[in-house]
């Protein structure tokens, strides 16, 4: 029983941080793809104008928040899949990393929607070093 809940734990871990960075992108941001792409999926609304999107801390959040939120969900996405036995933690990080530096650098080259901010990287690196610490502390010595 333990073993499962830490797989639920590891799932939470993924699908919360997901979920949170949608909800943030459908409060502040409805010119964004994603909001977009769900608007034409579900053809109604999906914005919801619940905060002000004038202010300097709900522009921080608009813009960082759900890049975090989602490089944090593909560093456990990853370890789920590979973790413990194809890769280390640390080989998680690494192409959580790089693939999320990828990502930003291929809207620079307007191959994928979007607005290319060094910034985000950093954003991204700082939570997937985190995910990365807390993957290292709880789950890398274990089988999950």
């Amino acid at each position: 029983m333990k073993n499962a809940n830490r797989k639920m734990t590891m799932v939470l871990h993924i699908i919360c941080p997901i979920a949170a960075g949608a909800l943030i992108y459908g409060m502040l941001s409805p010119d964004v793809f994603f909001i977009k792409k769900a608007v034409e999926f579900t053809g109604g609304t999906v914005h919801m104008p619940v905060l002000r999107t004038g202010g300097v801390f709900s522009g921080m959040v608009r813009n960082y928040l759900p890049d975090m939120m989602w490089g944090y969900s593909l560093v456990f996405a990853l370890f789920c899949i590979i973790g413990n036995h194809g890769a280390g933690v640390r080989k998680v990080f690494l192409i959580a990393f790089l693939f999320s530096a990828a990502m930003e650098m291929v809207q620079k080259a307007s191959f994928v929607p979007g607005t290319f901010d060094v910034f985000d990287i950093f954003a991204e690196l700082l939570t997937e070093t985190l995910a990365a610490w807390i993957i290292y502390k709880l789950y890398s010595r274990e089988d999950i």
